[in-house]
């Protein structure tokens, strides 16, 4: 029977040891893209990591492709992070506090104007001290240094890009799985049709690139992946259970191998358990950790409210209350590629203002945000 239904069975002591003692790593664009919101301490300890299995490593061309195609959009987004932050800030004290503030106007001993001063100088100082901190940022389209890494690391163990009649086989068989959902990838249509198909099934490609260098060199797979999605994961109640079955039962029929999945700060966990990379510190795991709770909590919130906001017209006579109250949401995702923005608690915040009000059942995406938020805070809370 485990043969058969070997995606619902954990993989056997056995199998972990051969993996991590014999096996290829492999990893995906979105882990190595990480890379560039990490402190410098943590980018060094993980490409540190790299490099203690260089001998080791594939990366399916697919990865290298959004890797590089990518990784000037997350820097100008991380750039573009200091001056979103002080746009929010600024934003909300000119549409929100401003007017409640000016409400107290005709109060005999409150002087509104000496209070909305004390805000103003408060904006000049936050303005200064971003200015600080960005000027101490790295200038990584001048010189990336991570690029440079990754390329010699990667240089001779990039996979073969697939023929154009495979590919046009790969576009067909993912049009047929996506419309099945059948894993990977299906999650990606709403947000990707429109650019392509290369982009669309992007994750199809990369696993039929897994799935045939597994095939040809025979060894135990460990695939490291940041994605979150329920395309790769099983997901019950907001917590993230094991790889789909699905994907672990392909992977063996086709090679006979069972692939592990990890996502980056497990990866880096279990190889310090090993003593692989000894050195790692615990706050380098914790900070990558921190970051793929940060990309949970984004891919849960902002595409569920940006469903919202395309259904809004179904709410009725309350929907440009419900609008006016939720709009500084897009705002808050502006800066949300800063990679320490505790994003699930800032939207857990933002909803709890007003989450026993009778508005707050009206719409039904936006109910199962906050339920899917704080699943992912109790979660990760029971985690650690």
């Amino acid at each position: 029977m485990k043969k058969e239904f070997i995606g619902f069975y954990d993989p056997t002591d056995e199998e972990i040891e051969q993996a991590w003692n014999d096996g290829i790593f492999a990893f995906d664009a979105n882990t190595l893209l990480n890379l560039y919101r990490y402190t410098d301490v943590t980018r060094k300890d993980f490409t540190h990591a790299l490099k203690s299995i260089k001998e080791r490593l594939f990366i399916p061309s697919q990865v290298a492709y959004e890797y590089l195609n990518n990784r000037v959009g997350v820097i100008d987004g991380l750039e573009k992070s200091y001056f979103e932050l002080e746009k929010v800030l600024k934003d909300n004290f000119d549409n929100n506090l401003k007017k409640s503030i000016n409400a107290f106007k005709r109060h005999p001993s409150i002087v509104i104007e000496t209070i909305l001063g004390k805000y103003e100088d408060f904006l000049k100082k936050i303005s200064v001290e971003l200015e600080k901190q960005k000027k101490r940022h790295p200038d990584f389209k001048t010189k990336d240094n991570i690029l440079n890494e990754l390329t010699e690391l990667f240089e001779s163990c990039i996979g073969k890009e697939p023929s154009k009649t495979e590919v046009v086989k790969i576009y067909a068989e993912g049009k047929e799985r996506y419309a099945e959902e059948i894993p990977p990838g299906y999650k990606d249509l709403k947000e990707k049709e429109k650019k392509g198909s290369r982009h669309l099934y992007g994750d199809l490609l990369v696993w039929k690139e897994l799935i045939e260098f597994s095939k040809k060199n025979k060894k135990p797979l460990v695939f490291v992946t940041d994605d979150r999605k329920e395309d790769w994961w099983k997901i019950e109640n907001g917590k993230t259970i094991r790889p789909r079955e699905e994907l672990i039962k392909e992977f063996y029929d086709i090679t006979g191998i069972r692939i592990l999945i990890y996502n980056a700060d497990q990866f880096l966990k279990f190889a310090k358990e090993r003593g692989m990379i000894p050195t790692i510190k615990d706050e380098t795991i914790e900070e990558v950790k921190e970051i793929r709770i940060y990309d949970e909590a984004r891919n849960t919130n902002y595409y569920d409210m940006r469903e919202f906001y395309r259904n809004w017209h179904n709410v009725g006579d309350n929907s440009r209350e419900v609008l006016n109250r939720l709009s500084n949401i897009d705002n808050i995702n502006k800066i949300m590629s800063n990679p320490f923005y505790d994003s699930a608690q800032t939207y857990k915040n933002v909803f709890n203002n007003f989450s026993n009000d009778s508005l707050w059942r009206i719409m039904n995406p936006v109910s199962k945000i906050k339920d899917k938020n704080d699943d992912l805070l109790n979660d990760d809370n029971e985690s650690k």
